[in-house]
Protein backbone atom coordinates (compact mmCIF):
# COMPACT_ATOMS: atom_id res chain seq x y z
CA UNK A 1 0.00 0.00 0.00
CA UNK A 2 2.86 2.39 0.80
CA UNK A 3 4.49 1.78 -2.61
CA UNK A 4 1.22 2.53 -4.35
CA UNK A 5 0.90 5.82 -2.42
CA UNK A 6 4.44 6.86 -3.35
CA UNK A 7 3.83 5.95 -6.99
CA UNK A 8 0.58 7.91 -7.04
CA UNK A 9 2.34 10.92 -5.58
CA UNK A 10 5.08 10.68 -8.20
CA UNK A 11 2.51 10.48 -11.01
CA UNK A 12 0.68 13.49 -9.60
CA UNK A 13 3.89 15.52 -9.54
CA UNK A 14 4.72 14.46 -13.10
CA UNK A 15 1.27 15.40 -14.36
CA UNK A 16 1.46 18.75 -12.61
CA UNK A 17 4.64 19.51 -14.53
CA UNK A 18 3.32 18.47 -17.94
CA UNK A 19 2.77 21.29 -20.40
CA UNK A 20 4.21 23.98 -18.11
CA UNK A 21 6.90 26.51 -18.90
CA UNK A 22 9.03 28.94 -16.95
CA UNK A 23 6.80 31.91 -17.67
CA UNK A 24 3.91 30.67 -15.44
CA UNK A 25 1.64 32.39 -17.97
CA UNK A 26 -1.99 32.39 -16.86
CA UNK A 27 -1.19 30.93 -13.42
CA UNK A 28 -2.41 32.81 -10.37
CA UNK A 29 -0.16 32.41 -7.34
CA UNK A 30 -2.25 31.69 -4.22
CA UNK A 31 -2.17 34.43 -1.62
CA UNK A 32 -0.13 33.42 1.42
CA UNK A 33 -2.32 33.56 4.57
CA UNK A 34 -1.28 36.38 6.86
CA UNK A 35 0.30 35.73 10.25
CA UNK A 36 -1.58 37.02 13.28
CA UNK A 37 -0.78 37.40 16.97
CA UNK A 38 -3.74 36.52 19.17
CA UNK A 39 -4.36 35.59 22.80
CA UNK A 40 -5.26 32.63 25.01
CA UNK A 41 -7.11 34.08 28.00
CA UNK A 42 -8.22 32.86 31.43
CA UNK A 43 -6.40 35.90 32.47
CA UNK A 44 -3.43 35.81 30.08
CA UNK A 45 -2.01 32.26 30.11
CA UNK A 46 1.80 32.38 30.06
CA UNK A 47 3.97 29.39 29.24
CA UNK A 48 1.51 27.03 27.57
CA UNK A 49 2.90 25.23 24.52
CA UNK A 50 1.01 25.43 21.23
CA UNK A 51 1.38 24.35 17.63
CA UNK A 52 -0.62 25.19 14.53
CA UNK A 53 -1.82 23.37 11.45
CA UNK A 54 0.56 25.44 9.29
CA UNK A 55 3.58 24.31 11.31
CA UNK A 56 4.10 27.25 13.67
CA UNK A 57 4.73 26.52 17.34
CA UNK A 58 5.91 28.16 20.52
CA UNK A 59 5.06 29.09 24.09
CA UNK A 60 2.60 31.84 24.98
CA UNK A 61 4.12 34.98 26.48
CA UNK A 62 3.03 37.02 29.51
CA UNK A 63 0.19 38.51 27.45
CA UNK A 64 -1.06 35.04 26.53
CA UNK A 65 -0.05 35.68 22.93
CA UNK A 66 0.47 33.04 20.26
CA UNK A 67 1.32 33.37 16.56
CA UNK A 68 -0.69 31.62 13.85
CA UNK A 69 -1.80 31.91 10.23
CA UNK A 70 -5.27 33.34 9.63
CA UNK A 71 -7.09 30.02 9.06
CA UNK A 72 -4.87 27.89 11.28
CA UNK A 73 -6.06 25.49 13.93
CA UNK A 74 -4.19 26.10 17.18
CA UNK A 75 -3.61 23.16 19.55
CA UNK A 76 -2.60 23.75 23.19
CA UNK A 77 -0.63 21.36 25.41
CA UNK A 78 0.07 21.00 29.13
CA UNK A 79 3.57 19.55 29.49
CA UNK A 80 5.25 20.90 26.37
CA UNK A 81 5.16 19.39 22.90
CA UNK A 82 5.10 15.83 24.28
CA UNK A 83 2.45 16.63 26.88
CA UNK A 84 -1.34 16.37 26.99
CA UNK A 85 -3.43 18.09 24.34
CA UNK A 86 -5.92 20.17 26.30
CA UNK A 87 -7.65 21.98 23.46
CA UNK A 88 -7.74 22.87 19.79
CA UNK A 89 -9.61 25.67 18.07
CA UNK A 90 -9.67 27.68 14.87
CA UNK A 91 -7.49 30.77 15.11
CA UNK A 92 -9.20 34.00 16.19
CA UNK A 93 -8.41 37.14 18.20
CA UNK A 94 -9.12 35.62 21.62
CA UNK A 95 -9.40 31.99 22.69
CA UNK A 96 -10.61 30.94 26.15
CA UNK A 97 -10.86 27.53 27.84
CA UNK A 98 -14.37 27.20 26.39
CA UNK A 99 -13.28 27.61 22.76
CA UNK A 100 -10.21 25.42 23.29
CA UNK A 101 -11.84 22.57 25.23
CA UNK A 102 -15.28 22.70 23.62
CA UNK A 103 -17.44 21.29 26.43
CA UNK A 104 -18.45 22.58 29.86
CA UNK A 105 -16.68 19.97 31.99
CA UNK A 106 -13.49 20.03 29.93
CA UNK A 107 -13.38 23.84 29.90
CA UNK A 108 -13.96 24.19 33.64
CA UNK A 109 -11.45 21.46 34.46
CA UNK A 110 -8.89 23.21 32.24
CA UNK A 111 -9.56 26.47 34.09
CA UNK A 112 -9.19 24.72 37.45
CA UNK A 113 -5.91 23.20 36.27
CA UNK A 114 -4.47 26.51 35.04
CA UNK A 115 -5.64 28.58 38.00
CA UNK A 116 -4.50 26.05 40.60
CA UNK A 117 -1.01 25.77 39.10
CA UNK A 118 -0.76 29.55 39.15
CA UNK A 119 -2.00 29.71 42.75
CA UNK A 120 0.86 27.41 43.79
CA UNK A 121 3.69 28.41 41.47
CA UNK A 122 2.77 31.77 39.92
CA UNK A 123 2.79 35.37 41.05
CA UNK A 124 0.10 37.14 43.03
CA UNK A 125 -1.13 38.96 39.93
CA UNK A 126 -4.66 38.28 38.75
CA UNK A 127 -3.71 39.39 35.24
CA UNK A 128 -1.50 36.41 34.34
CA UNK A 129 -1.74 32.64 34.87
CA UNK A 130 1.75 31.14 34.75
CA UNK A 131 2.61 27.58 33.73
CA UNK A 132 5.54 26.46 35.95
CA UNK A 133 8.90 25.62 34.39
CA UNK A 134 8.45 21.96 35.34
CA UNK A 135 5.56 21.76 32.85
CA UNK A 136 7.19 23.82 30.10
CA UNK A 137 10.11 21.44 29.56
CA UNK A 138 9.14 18.42 31.65
CA UNK A 139 11.34 15.40 32.24
CA UNK A 140 10.06 11.83 31.92
CA UNK A 141 9.15 11.67 35.62
CA UNK A 142 6.91 14.73 35.30
CA UNK A 143 5.32 13.49 32.09
CA UNK A 144 4.57 10.15 33.75
CA UNK A 145 2.38 12.00 36.26
CA UNK A 146 0.12 12.91 33.34
CA UNK A 147 -0.57 9.30 32.33
CA UNK A 148 -4.13 9.32 33.74
CA UNK A 149 -4.83 13.05 33.44
CA UNK A 150 -8.06 13.72 31.53
CA UNK A 151 -10.08 16.91 31.37
CA UNK A 152 -13.21 14.73 31.32
CA UNK A 153 -12.45 13.59 34.85
CA UNK A 154 -12.28 16.16 37.69
CA UNK A 155 -10.75 13.60 40.06
CA UNK A 156 -7.86 12.99 37.65
CA UNK A 157 -7.19 16.75 37.52
CA UNK A 158 -7.11 16.97 41.32
CA UNK A 159 -4.85 13.91 41.53
CA UNK A 160 -2.44 15.42 39.00
CA UNK A 161 -2.31 18.73 40.87
CA UNK A 162 -1.53 16.81 44.05
CA UNK A 163 1.24 14.91 42.23
CA UNK A 164 2.67 18.25 41.09
CA UNK A 165 2.83 19.48 44.68
CA UNK A 166 -0.13 21.86 44.62
CA UNK A 167 -1.44 22.38 48.16
CA UNK A 168 -5.11 21.52 48.55
CA UNK A 169 -5.80 25.10 49.69
CA UNK A 170 -4.58 26.31 46.30
CA UNK A 171 -6.85 24.07 44.24
CA UNK A 172 -9.53 26.27 42.72
CA UNK A 173 -13.20 25.35 43.13
CA UNK A 174 -15.58 25.23 40.18
CA UNK A 175 -17.41 28.35 41.35
CA UNK A 176 -14.18 30.31 41.80
CA UNK A 177 -12.89 29.13 38.40
CA UNK A 178 -16.06 30.41 36.74
CA UNK A 179 -15.88 33.75 38.55
CA UNK A 180 -12.21 34.13 37.61
CA UNK A 181 -13.09 33.72 33.94
CA UNK A 182 -15.99 36.18 34.34
CA UNK A 183 -13.55 38.80 35.60
CA UNK A 184 -11.00 37.97 32.90
CA UNK A 185 -13.16 38.06 29.77
CA UNK A 186 -16.84 38.34 30.71
CA UNK A 187 -17.07 41.94 29.52
CA UNK A 188 -14.46 41.64 26.76
CA UNK A 189 -15.48 42.39 23.17
CA UNK A 190 -14.30 39.54 20.96
CA UNK A 191 -14.60 38.96 17.25
CA UNK A 192 -15.32 41.19 14.27
CA UNK A 193 -17.61 44.21 14.45
CA UNK A 194 -19.49 43.03 11.36
CA UNK A 195 -23.08 42.07 10.56
CA UNK A 196 -24.38 38.89 12.22
CA UNK A 197 -23.67 36.22 9.55
CA UNK A 198 -26.65 34.10 10.60
CA UNK A 199 -29.26 36.73 9.70
CA UNK A 200 -28.77 36.82 5.93
CA UNK A 201 -32.14 36.47 4.20
CA UNK A 202 -32.73 32.96 2.85
CA UNK A 203 -30.04 31.33 4.99
CA UNK A 204 -30.77 27.78 6.21
CA UNK A 205 -29.35 27.06 9.67
CA UNK A 206 -29.08 23.66 11.38
CA UNK A 207 -29.14 23.38 15.18
CA UNK A 208 -28.16 20.36 17.24
CA UNK A 209 -28.28 20.07 21.01
CA UNK A 210 -25.74 17.85 22.77
CA UNK A 211 -26.96 17.32 26.34
CA UNK A 212 -24.17 15.26 27.85
CA UNK A 213 -25.06 14.72 31.45
CA UNK A 214 -27.00 15.70 34.54
CA UNK A 215 -25.82 15.60 38.14
CA UNK A 216 -26.89 11.93 38.23
CA UNK A 217 -26.42 10.51 34.75
CA UNK A 218 -24.24 10.34 31.69
CA UNK A 219 -26.72 10.40 28.83
CA UNK A 220 -26.69 7.75 26.09
CA UNK A 221 -27.67 8.97 22.62
CA UNK A 222 -27.34 5.73 20.62
CA UNK A 223 -27.69 2.06 21.56
CA UNK A 224 -26.06 -0.52 19.27
CA UNK A 225 -27.68 -3.31 21.32
CA UNK A 226 -31.03 -2.40 19.75
CA UNK A 227 -32.11 -4.10 16.56
CA UNK A 228 -31.20 -1.97 13.56
CA UNK A 229 -34.61 -0.41 12.84
CA UNK A 230 -35.06 0.77 16.43
CA UNK A 231 -31.45 1.98 16.55
CA UNK A 232 -31.92 4.17 13.48
CA UNK A 233 -35.28 5.45 14.71
CA UNK A 234 -34.02 6.60 18.12
CA UNK A 235 -30.33 7.48 17.75
CA UNK A 236 -29.40 11.12 17.93
CA UNK A 237 -30.50 14.21 19.77
CA UNK A 238 -32.50 17.40 19.37
CA UNK A 239 -32.10 18.68 15.82
CA UNK A 240 -33.84 21.67 14.28
CA UNK A 241 -33.58 23.49 10.97
CA UNK A 242 -34.32 27.20 10.64
CA UNK A 243 -34.81 29.48 7.65
CA UNK A 244 -34.18 33.21 7.90
CA UNK A 245 -37.04 34.92 6.06
CA UNK A 246 -36.05 38.47 6.98
CA UNK A 247 -34.54 40.46 9.83
CA UNK A 248 -37.88 40.09 11.65
CA UNK A 249 -38.89 36.55 10.70
CA UNK A 250 -37.33 33.12 11.26
CA UNK A 251 -39.10 29.81 10.56
CA UNK A 252 -38.43 26.44 12.17
CA UNK A 253 -38.89 24.03 9.29
CA UNK A 254 -40.90 20.82 9.15
CA UNK A 255 -38.80 17.81 10.08
CA UNK A 256 -37.31 19.51 13.14
CA UNK A 257 -37.29 17.30 16.21
CA UNK A 258 -36.94 18.19 19.87
CA UNK A 259 -38.88 15.18 21.18
CA UNK A 260 -36.56 13.89 23.88
CA UNK A 261 -36.72 10.36 25.30
CA UNK A 262 -34.85 10.53 28.59
CA UNK A 263 -34.35 8.57 31.78
CA UNK A 264 -37.42 6.68 33.08
CA UNK A 265 -39.65 8.05 30.34
CA UNK A 266 -37.34 6.51 27.73
CA UNK A 267 -37.63 3.09 29.38
CA UNK A 268 -41.44 3.28 29.26
CA UNK A 269 -41.53 4.62 25.71
CA UNK A 270 -39.08 2.08 24.28
CA UNK A 271 -40.82 -0.81 26.02
CA UNK A 272 -44.05 0.26 24.34
CA UNK A 273 -42.91 0.98 20.77
CA UNK A 274 -40.49 -1.96 20.55
CA UNK A 275 -43.66 -3.94 19.83
CA UNK A 276 -44.58 -2.89 16.28
CA UNK A 277 -48.29 -3.29 17.07
CA UNK A 278 -48.13 -0.69 19.85
CA UNK A 279 -47.89 3.09 19.71
CA UNK A 280 -47.10 5.79 22.25
CA UNK A 281 -49.70 8.48 22.85
CA UNK A 282 -48.74 11.73 24.58
CA UNK A 283 -52.33 12.70 25.28
CA UNK A 284 -55.53 10.83 24.44
CA UNK A 285 -59.14 11.94 24.85
CA UNK A 286 -58.93 11.32 28.58
CA UNK A 287 -55.73 13.40 28.86
CA UNK A 288 -53.72 10.24 29.52
CA UNK A 289 -50.13 9.61 28.38
CA UNK A 290 -48.93 6.09 27.73
CA UNK A 291 -49.01 3.02 25.51
CA UNK A 292 -51.82 2.13 23.12
CA UNK A 293 -51.67 -1.66 22.86
CA UNK A 294 -54.69 -2.29 20.61
CA UNK A 295 -54.47 0.54 18.04
CA UNK A 296 -57.65 2.31 19.11
CA UNK A 297 -56.04 5.68 19.85
CA UNK A 298 -56.52 5.31 23.61
CA UNK A 299 -53.95 4.78 26.34
CA UNK A 300 -54.17 1.24 27.71
CA UNK A 301 -51.03 1.38 29.88
CA UNK A 302 -50.28 4.76 31.42
CA UNK A 303 -46.76 6.15 31.56
CA UNK A 304 -45.07 4.65 34.61
CA UNK A 305 -47.21 1.52 34.74
CA UNK A 306 -45.28 -0.57 32.21
CA UNK A 307 -42.66 -2.99 33.46
CA UNK A 308 -39.58 -1.84 31.53
CA UNK A 309 -38.04 -4.38 29.18
CA UNK A 310 -34.68 -5.32 30.71
CA UNK A 311 -32.86 -4.49 27.47
CA UNK A 312 -33.81 -0.82 27.96
CA UNK A 313 -32.75 -0.57 31.62
CA UNK A 314 -29.26 0.89 31.98
CA UNK A 315 -27.03 0.70 35.02
CA UNK A 316 -26.12 3.85 36.92
CA UNK A 317 -24.59 6.25 36.00
CA UNK A 318 -26.12 5.90 32.53
CA UNK A 319 -29.55 6.92 31.27
CA UNK A 320 -31.03 7.33 27.81
CA UNK A 321 -31.47 10.68 26.12
CA UNK A 322 -32.68 9.70 22.65
CA UNK A 323 -35.08 11.09 20.09
CA UNK A 324 -37.82 9.46 18.02
CA UNK A 325 -37.82 10.26 14.31
CA UNK A 326 -41.52 9.43 14.26
CA UNK A 327 -42.12 12.55 16.37
CA UNK A 328 -40.56 15.04 13.92
CA UNK A 329 -42.63 18.15 13.21
CA UNK A 330 -44.85 18.10 10.14
CA UNK A 331 -45.28 21.85 9.52
CA UNK A 332 -43.18 25.00 9.54
CA UNK A 333 -43.45 27.34 12.54
CA UNK A 334 -42.71 31.05 12.16
CA UNK A 335 -41.18 33.29 14.83
CA UNK A 336 -41.36 37.06 14.43
CA UNK A 337 -40.00 40.21 16.06
CA UNK A 338 -39.68 39.87 19.86
CA UNK A 339 -40.31 36.12 19.70
CA UNK A 340 -36.86 35.75 18.10
CA UNK A 341 -35.11 35.91 21.45
CA UNK A 342 -32.33 33.32 21.22
CA UNK A 343 -28.83 33.27 19.83
CA UNK A 344 -27.50 33.33 17.18
CA UNK A 345 -30.55 35.05 15.66
CA UNK A 346 -30.95 37.60 18.45
CA UNK A 347 -27.69 39.43 17.70
CA UNK A 348 -26.85 42.44 15.57
CA UNK A 349 -23.10 41.92 15.15
CA UNK A 350 -20.75 38.96 14.88
CA UNK A 351 -18.98 40.15 18.04
CA UNK A 352 -22.27 39.79 19.97
CA UNK A 353 -22.02 36.03 19.37
CA UNK A 354 -18.96 35.88 21.65
CA UNK A 355 -20.14 36.20 25.23
CA UNK A 356 -19.73 34.68 28.69
CA UNK A 357 -21.84 34.95 31.84
CA UNK A 358 -21.12 32.89 34.97
CA UNK A 359 -23.52 31.92 37.75
CA UNK A 360 -26.45 34.01 36.49
CA UNK A 361 -29.51 33.55 38.73
CA UNK A 362 -32.92 34.25 37.18
CA UNK A 363 -36.60 33.39 37.58
CA UNK A 364 -38.03 31.20 34.81
CA UNK A 365 -41.40 30.87 36.51
CA UNK A 366 -44.80 31.52 34.96
CA UNK A 367 -48.17 32.67 36.30
CA UNK A 368 -46.61 33.93 39.52
CA UNK A 369 -45.00 30.59 40.42
CA UNK A 370 -41.25 31.08 40.92
CA UNK A 371 -38.79 28.72 39.26
CA UNK A 372 -35.27 29.89 39.97
CA UNK A 373 -32.42 28.91 37.68
CA UNK A 374 -28.67 29.40 37.95
CA UNK A 375 -26.83 29.19 34.64
CA UNK A 376 -23.38 29.65 33.19
CA UNK A 377 -23.28 30.32 29.44
CA UNK A 378 -20.42 30.67 26.99
CA UNK A 379 -21.24 31.59 23.40
CA UNK A 380 -18.66 31.63 20.62
CA UNK A 381 -18.62 32.22 16.88
CA UNK A 382 -15.85 30.56 14.88
CA UNK A 383 -15.39 32.50 11.62
CA UNK A 384 -13.31 29.68 10.12
CA UNK A 385 -15.87 26.87 10.57
CA UNK A 386 -18.85 29.23 10.48
CA UNK A 387 -20.24 27.57 13.63
CA UNK A 388 -21.85 29.32 16.58
CA UNK A 389 -21.55 27.15 19.70
CA UNK A 390 -23.22 27.72 23.05
CA UNK A 391 -22.03 25.87 26.15
CA UNK A 392 -24.42 25.92 29.11
CA UNK A 393 -24.62 24.54 32.62
CA UNK A 394 -28.13 24.94 34.02
CA UNK A 395 -29.07 24.32 37.67
CA UNK A 396 -32.67 24.18 38.91
CA UNK A 397 -33.07 25.90 42.30
CA UNK A 398 -36.84 25.69 42.81
CA UNK A 399 -38.89 28.38 44.55
CA UNK A 400 -35.94 30.02 46.33
CA UNK A 401 -32.78 31.31 44.61
CA UNK A 402 -30.77 30.31 47.68
CA UNK A 403 -31.71 26.63 47.43
CA UNK A 404 -29.18 23.98 46.57
CA UNK A 405 -29.80 22.78 43.00
CA UNK A 406 -32.21 19.87 42.64
CA UNK A 407 -31.04 19.21 39.10
CA UNK A 408 -28.14 20.24 36.88
CA UNK A 409 -27.49 19.58 33.19
CA UNK A 410 -24.61 20.39 30.88
CA UNK A 411 -25.12 20.90 27.17
CA UNK A 412 -23.60 22.41 24.06
CA UNK A 413 -25.57 23.65 21.08
CA UNK A 414 -24.18 24.05 17.57
CA UNK A 415 -25.65 26.30 14.87
CA UNK A 416 -24.27 26.15 11.34
CA UNK A 417 -25.33 26.88 7.78
CA UNK A 418 -26.48 24.09 5.45
CA UNK A 419 -27.26 24.28 1.74
CA UNK A 420 -30.87 23.15 2.12
CA UNK A 421 -33.25 21.76 4.74
CA UNK A 422 -32.29 18.20 3.79
CA UNK A 423 -28.53 18.83 3.49
CA UNK A 424 -25.89 18.14 6.12
CA UNK A 425 -22.27 19.04 6.88
CA UNK A 426 -19.74 16.28 7.57
CA UNK A 427 -16.32 15.67 9.03
CA UNK A 428 -14.40 13.56 6.50
CA UNK A 429 -11.88 11.24 8.15
CA UNK A 430 -9.96 10.62 4.91
CA UNK A 431 -6.33 11.36 5.74
CA UNK A 432 -4.00 10.63 8.65
CA UNK A 433 -5.01 10.87 12.32
CA UNK A 434 -2.70 10.40 15.30
CA UNK A 435 -3.64 9.28 18.79
CA UNK A 436 -0.95 10.26 21.28
CA UNK A 437 -0.85 8.81 24.79
CA UNK A 438 1.55 9.40 27.67
CA UNK A 439 2.77 6.11 29.12
CA UNK A 440 3.66 5.36 32.72
CA UNK A 441 7.38 5.64 31.98
CA UNK A 442 6.97 9.17 30.61
CA UNK A 443 7.36 8.21 26.96
CA UNK A 444 4.79 9.00 24.27
CA UNK A 445 3.02 6.29 22.29
CA UNK A 446 1.61 7.37 18.94
CA UNK A 447 -0.98 5.25 17.15
CA UNK A 448 -1.52 6.27 13.53
CA UNK A 449 -4.74 5.68 11.60
CA UNK A 450 -4.68 6.30 7.84
CA UNK A 451 -8.18 6.54 6.38
CA UNK A 452 -8.56 5.89 2.65
CA UNK A 453 -11.72 5.61 0.56
CA UNK A 454 -12.02 1.89 1.30
CA UNK A 455 -10.18 0.99 4.48
CA UNK A 456 -8.22 2.10 7.55
CA UNK A 457 -4.60 1.16 8.19
CA UNK A 458 -3.49 1.23 11.83
CA UNK A 459 0.15 1.26 12.90
CA UNK A 460 2.43 2.78 15.53
CA UNK A 461 2.38 2.07 19.26
CA UNK A 462 0.20 2.13 22.33
CA UNK A 463 0.97 2.06 26.05
CA UNK A 464 1.20 -1.45 27.51
CA UNK A 465 2.22 -2.67 30.96
CA UNK A 466 4.05 -5.94 31.63
CA UNK A 467 4.05 -7.67 35.03
CA UNK A 468 2.89 -4.59 36.89
CA UNK A 469 5.68 -2.35 35.59
CA UNK A 470 4.90 1.20 34.38
CA UNK A 471 3.42 1.12 30.92
CA UNK A 472 5.64 1.87 27.93
CA UNK A 473 5.16 2.13 24.15
CA UNK A 474 4.58 -1.24 22.47
CA UNK A 475 4.63 -1.64 18.70
CA UNK A 476 1.26 -2.50 17.15
CA UNK A 477 2.55 -3.71 13.83
CA UNK A 478 0.23 -2.87 10.96
CA UNK A 479 -3.42 -3.85 10.58
CA UNK A 480 -6.04 -3.04 7.96
CA UNK A 481 -9.75 -2.70 8.77
CA UNK A 482 -12.76 -2.04 6.57
CA UNK A 483 -15.25 0.67 7.45
CA UNK A 484 -17.83 -2.07 7.84
CA UNK A 485 -15.72 -3.68 10.57
CA UNK A 486 -15.19 -0.44 12.52
CA UNK A 487 -18.91 0.31 12.29
CA UNK A 488 -19.77 -2.85 14.24
CA UNK A 489 -18.05 -1.50 17.33
CA UNK A 490 -17.68 1.94 18.86
CA UNK A 491 -16.72 3.77 15.64
CA UNK A 492 -20.37 3.31 14.79
CA UNK A 493 -20.81 6.19 12.31
CA UNK A 494 -18.62 4.66 9.60
CA UNK A 495 -19.83 2.78 6.51
CA UNK A 496 -23.09 4.66 5.98
CA UNK A 497 -24.17 4.64 2.35
CA UNK A 498 -22.61 7.45 0.34
CA UNK A 499 -20.49 8.69 3.23
CA UNK A 500 -18.49 5.70 4.40
CA UNK A 501 -15.65 7.82 5.84
CA UNK A 502 -17.74 10.73 7.11
CA UNK A 503 -19.56 11.69 10.30
CA UNK A 504 -21.91 14.44 11.47
CA UNK A 505 -21.31 16.61 14.53
CA UNK A 506 -24.18 14.78 16.21
CA UNK A 507 -22.49 11.42 15.69
CA UNK A 508 -19.10 12.69 16.93
CA UNK A 509 -20.65 13.99 20.16
CA UNK A 510 -22.58 10.85 21.04
CA UNK A 511 -22.42 8.46 23.96
CA UNK A 512 -22.97 5.04 22.41
CA UNK A 513 -23.65 1.66 24.03
CA UNK A 514 -22.24 -1.36 22.23
CA UNK A 515 -21.34 -5.02 22.68
CA UNK A 516 -17.62 -5.75 22.36
CA UNK A 517 -18.06 -9.34 21.18
CA UNK A 518 -16.96 -10.46 17.74
CA UNK A 519 -20.04 -12.55 16.98
CA UNK A 520 -22.64 -10.20 18.47
CA UNK A 521 -25.96 -9.78 16.63
CA UNK A 522 -27.86 -6.52 17.25
CA UNK A 523 -31.07 -6.99 19.21
CA UNK A 524 -29.85 -10.02 21.15
CA UNK A 525 -28.51 -10.25 24.69
CA UNK A 526 -24.95 -9.09 25.36
CA UNK A 527 -22.85 -10.63 28.13
CA UNK A 528 -22.33 -8.12 30.94
CA UNK A 529 -18.55 -8.35 30.57
CA UNK A 530 -18.83 -7.33 26.90
CA UNK A 531 -21.11 -4.32 27.40
CA UNK A 532 -19.37 -0.94 27.08
CA UNK A 533 -20.15 2.73 26.62
CA UNK A 534 -18.05 5.13 24.57
CA UNK A 535 -18.30 8.85 25.15
CA UNK A 536 -17.26 10.72 22.02
CA UNK A 537 -16.59 14.46 22.07
CA UNK A 538 -15.57 16.63 19.15
CA UNK A 539 -15.19 20.39 18.80
CA UNK A 540 -14.74 21.12 15.07
CA UNK A 541 -11.88 23.32 13.91
CA UNK A 542 -10.49 24.32 10.52
CA UNK A 543 -12.19 25.18 7.25
CA UNK A 544 -13.29 21.57 6.66
CA UNK A 545 -14.15 20.99 10.34
CA UNK A 546 -11.62 18.12 10.55
CA UNK A 547 -8.78 19.58 12.65
CA UNK A 548 -10.30 19.45 16.14
CA UNK A 549 -9.62 16.98 18.94
CA UNK A 550 -11.72 13.79 18.91
CA UNK A 551 -11.96 12.56 22.50
CA UNK A 552 -12.83 8.92 23.15
CA UNK A 553 -13.57 7.65 26.66
CA UNK A 554 -14.41 3.97 27.11
CA UNK A 555 -16.43 2.90 30.16
CA UNK A 556 -17.84 -0.37 31.43
CA UNK A 557 -21.54 -0.72 32.21
CA UNK A 558 -21.03 0.90 35.63
CA UNK A 559 -19.13 3.93 34.34
CA UNK A 560 -15.62 2.79 35.24
CA UNK A 561 -13.02 3.88 32.70
CA UNK A 562 -9.72 3.02 34.40
CA UNK A 563 -7.98 5.81 32.50
CA UNK A 564 -9.20 4.51 29.13
CA UNK A 565 -9.32 7.87 27.37
CA UNK A 566 -7.66 8.88 24.12
CA UNK A 567 -7.33 11.97 21.91
CA UNK A 568 -7.26 11.76 18.11
CA UNK A 569 -6.34 14.61 15.77
CA UNK A 570 -5.93 14.80 12.01
CA UNK A 571 -2.37 15.68 11.00
CA UNK A 572 -2.82 15.73 7.19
Amino acid sequence: MKKVSILAAAIAVALTGCGSDSSNSGVTTPTEPSTTTNKFIDAAVEGIYYNTSSGLNGITNSEGEFTAKTNDTVTFFIGGENGLKVGAASNRDVLTPFEAAGKYARAVNLAILLQSLDNEFGSSSDDVLTIPDALRSPDATTLAKMEDLSLDDRDSVIDFLDEMGVDSANITSEEDALDHMQNAFGSMTRGEDTVNPFMAEGKIVRYIDVTQNSEKFTYVHADKLMESEMFERTRGMTEMTFKVNSADSVSMLAGSNDYSLSENFAEQYLTCVSNAAHQWIDKDNAEKQGCDTNDDGLVDRENGSLTPDSQFVLNNPFAYRLRDLAQSSTADEEFTNSDIDWMPFDAEKASDLNHYTANHVWDDGKNGTPKWIRSTTSGSFDPVTGIYSEIVKKETLGDDPNNDPSRATERVGYYYEVDSKDAERYVDFTGTWDTTAICGDGQSAVMRMVFSDLAITISGAECESQNGAPSSPEDLGESVYTYAKLATIDYWWFNQAGRESKATLTELNTVVRFCDAGDYVAGTACHANDEYFIKWEYQPAGTDWDEGLLIRRKMDSFGNSNGSSSIMQKIN
